[in-house]
């Protein structure tokens, strides 16, 4: 009796996760806008407390600027490497998620995306923005 509700819950269980997962990924695949990359700025780095720390920066990040219609997102992308892919360089077309604080940028060429947390935004100029649109 006790395992054959242990086996119930967790099927049921598994089965939410599975529900919960597709229907989030299918929220993402049809809420994607088009942005343009507009500016690119390495942040400063961070480094480990102690000092006896080597020099070498613990994360590299980058402030990525990018323009959704009327507005400009900066996400901040963070690595382990002193690398910046190059779909992420300025005037670059780019496929954008916003979701919350979150800013997800799908890259296709690279069969990856990249999860950016948003440091800012501000609106464009409403006459840039009327000569764009």
């Amino acid at each position: 009796m006790k395992r054959g509700l242990i086996l119930a819950g967790s099927l049921m269980l598994c089965g939410l996760a599975y529900l919960r997962a597709e229907t989030k990924d299918k929220a993402k695949n049809e809420s994607y806008q088009p942005g343009t990359v507009v500016t690119v700025d390495k942040s400063e780095s961070t480094y480990p407390g102690s000092p006896d720390a080597p020099l070498e920066p613990d994360v590299y990040s980058y402030d990525i600027g990018v323009r959704v219609d009327c507005t400009i997102y900066v996400g901040r992308y963070e690595s382990a490497f002193d690398y910046l892919p190059s779909p992420l360089a300025p005037h670059h077309q780019v496929e954008v998620l916003l979701h919350k604080h979150i800013l997800y940028v799908r890259m296709p060429e690279l069969d990856r995306e990249v999860k950016m947390s948003i440091v800012g935004h501000k609106r464009v100029n409403e006459d840039a923005c009327r000569a764009k649109g």
